[in-house]
């Protein structure tokens, strides 16, 4: 049973993860420089890949 509740406890923050689009954070990541230096970070805080700008303009997490 406590290998089954594991499972589920992995499962459970992915999916809700979800941005209100229904697609994956994965989908929203932009690329954003590190202060002045030449490092950068991705965040998922753009319009999403798969639907695009005009129906999803940025990564809302929760439920749709």
């Amino acid at each position: 049973m406590a290998a089954r509740g594991g499972a589920e406890a992995a499962a459970g923050p992915a999916f809700r993860a979800r941005c209100r689009c229904g697609h994956l954070p994965t989908h929203h990541m932009v690329v954003t420089p590190i202060g002045t230096s030449a490092s950068f970070r991705l965040e998922p805080t753009g319009p999403c890949a798969l639907c695009g700008e005009a129906v999803c303009r940025r990564y809302t997490p929760g439920a749709p």
